[in-house]
């Protein structure tokens, strides 16, 4: 099915590279790629024309691929040279018809792996390590946090293609007028520093005095701009977009009620509840059976 929106796809990729700086492809349910490879690292590079070290990039790939084939749901693994790659299910009518291959990064708050290990408990001590060395130390490294907002939109990316497949229409002029909108309203916002702020941090509890500190603003100052601009009061904002991110782990997670309630800042999770109910008018429970039926 995906084959007839390669065009659509190849254009989706390169936003997407441009946005991650992260190698990545799109596959078709059965693995095959649809698009070029993208922004592959020389690293990767060197282990896929070794004919010893590809087997075991294809065998990572094949397993991961058979997980989430299974499971639909997006999929963080760690390969067999020690990077971090993603696997995001493209799912139309209940049914996978592709995916994103992203990744080829290292995580930069925890302590990698030694390179030499690796490549000597997978290829043997005779191996030349000096060159793959070299470009170990060039690959990307990115934050966990960032790596699941990463796959957050990434998520929503494929939601997004699903909905044009249905619709038989592609939205990619709407999203270059909002962008474009976006920076009118914002760039120049005296609020500006406080959205950034919000979306980086909706995981912890943010304080009124805190982000109107941020913007040089006094609370009752800062109070009446946000809902000048935003059109909601700062508690409101905040509260939508925790319940955002809970939609997230909702769809795409097993995690318990009280283990998303954590996660989005909120500790008690009758009133995670509670206000979850008030802004999508369903309880978290049924909202998850809706997409894990």
């Amino acid at each position: 099915m995906l084959y007839k929106y390669r065009k659509e796809l190849i254009k989706i990729q390169e936003e997407i590279v441009n946005m991650t700086k992260m190698a990545i492809v799109i596959v078709d349910d059965e693995g095959n790629y649809l698009t070029e490879k993208s922004n592959y690292s020389e690293f990767c590079k060197i282990f896929r024309k070794n004919k010893e070290l590809n087997c075991f990039c294809e065998k990572c790939d094949v397993k991961a691929l058979s997980k989430v084939f299974l499971s639909l749901k997006p999929y963080i693994y760690r390969c067999h040279a020690g990077l971090v790659d993603m696997i995001i299910p493209i799912i139309y009518q209940g049914e996978l018809i592709g995916a994103f291959l992203v990744g080829q990064i290292l995580l930069e708050d925890e302590e990698t792996f030694e390179l030499e290990n690796i490549l000597i408990e997978n290829v043997g001590k005779e191996f030349n390590l000096k060159k793959i060395a070299e470009n170990y130390d060039f690959l990307k490294k990115v934050k966990y946090n960032d790596l699941q907002s990463i796959a957050s939109i990434l998520h929503y990316t494929s939601v997004y293609i699903s909905e044009c497949i249905k619709n038989k229409k592609w939205y990619n002029h709407i999203v270059e007028n909002n962008i474009k909108e976006e920076r009118v309203q914002y760039s120049h916002s005296q609020i500006s520093a406080a959205i950034t702020h919000i979306n980086e941090k909706i995981k912890e509890n943010i304080y009124l005095e805190d982000v109107a500190g941020l913007c040089n603003l006094s609370i009752s100052q800062f109070s009446r701009v946000f809902k000048k601009e935003i059109g909601k009061t700062f508690k409101e904002y905040i509260l939508i977009k925790k319940v955002e991110k809970a939609k997230y782990f909702l769809e795409i997670t097993n995690k318990s009620l009280s283990e998303i309630s954590n996660e989005i800042g909120i500790e008690d999770s009758s009133y995670f509840t509670k206000v979850f109910k008030k802004y999508e008018k369903i309880c978290p429970k049924d909202y998850r059976d809706l997409f894990q039926k």
